[in-house]
C-alpha cells in the first residue's frame, strides 16, 4: 500500500457511500478547475464551489490544497498499480517479448485516456516523491518477479537487478513518451511499436552479451 506523508495524508477516510461520493466530487472538482481555470485557479475555495460542497466538507477530508494533490497523484499510482498488476495476471504464462509488449501497449492505453490531465500533473500539480518512491519499489518488484520466473539460467540471474532497473524505466519513460509527448509525425500505434521495439532490443541485446560470455574461454589461472 501507498505511504502518503502525514500533512498530506487525509484527514478521515471515506467509509460510507456518500462520503465517499464527496471526496470523488472534490477530486474532479480539482481536475475541472485544473484543466479550465489553471493552476493558478486552483483553490480550496474554488474547488469546493466547483464541487458543489462546503468548504468545510472539503476540509473534513483535506486539510488543504497539498493533500488534494496528493491525492490526485495517489489515484493516478493506484490505477497504474492494477494496470501492470492486470497484465502481469493475464500473461502469467507469455513468453517475456509478449508480456513486455502487453505491459507497454496497456500503459500507453492508460495515459490516453485523458492525456491533458497526465500531463498536467506532471508539469503543474506540485507533489511529494514519497508515493512515487512506494510505486518504484512495487514495480521493480513485479518486473524483477515477471523476468525472474522466465530466467531459469542461474548465472543470468546475478543481474537481474540492473535489467530490472533499465526494462522498469524503459516501459515507464517510454509509455509516457508515447502516450503524451510523440511528435505529430508519429502516430500513437508508431510511437507505442516503437517503445516496444526499443525495450525488446535491450533484452535481446543482454541476451547476445549473456551467450558471449558463455562462449568466452577461460582466463589464465
Amino acid at each position: 500500500m501507498m505511504r502518503t506523508p502525514a500533512k498530506l495524508a487525509p484527514r478521515r477516510q471515506p467509509k460510507q457511500r456518500r462520503a465517499r461520493l464527496t471526496v470523488d466530487a472534490v477530486l474532479e472538482a480539482a481536475v475541472k478547475v485544473l484543466k479550465r481555470e489553471g493552476f493558478s485557479a486552483l483553490t480550496t475555495n474554488r474547488i469546493a464551489e466547483v464541487a458543489g460542497v462546503s468548504i468545510g466538507s472539503v476540509y473534513q477530508y483535506f486539510p488543504d490544497k497539498g493533500a488534494i494533490f496528493a491525492a490526485l497523484h495517489r489515484r493516478h499510482i493506484e490505477e497504474i498499480d492494477r494496470v501492470i498488476e492486470g497484465q502481469l495476471l493475464r500473461h502469467a504464462t507469455s513468453s517475456l517479448d509478449d508480456l513486455i509488449r502487453a505491459l507497454i501497449e496497456a500503459m500507453v492505453e492508460a495515459h490516453t485516456a485523458d492525456p491533458e490531465l497526465y500531463e498536467l500533473m506532471m508539469t503543474e500539480v506540485p507533489h511529494r516523491a514519497d508515493g512515487t518512491k512506494d510505486f518504484a519499489v512495487r514495480q521493480h518488484s513485479a518486473f524483477r518477479l515477471a523476468i525472474a520466473s522466465r530466467t531459469h539460467n542461474k548465472r543470468k540471474l546475478r543481474n537481474l537487478d540492473k535489467t530490472v532497473f533499465i526494462v522498469a524505466n524503459m516501459v515507464e519513460v517510454l509509455s509516457h513518451g508515447a502516450a503524451l509527448r510523440r511528435p505529430p509525425s508519429l502516430s500513437l500505434s508508431e510511437a507505442t511499436e516503437e517503445a516496444v521495439r526499443a525495450v525488446l532490443a535491450y533484452l535481446n541485446a543482454e541476451e547476445q552479451l549473456h551467450r558471449a560470455k558463455l562462449r568466452r574461454p577461460p582466463g589464465p589461472n
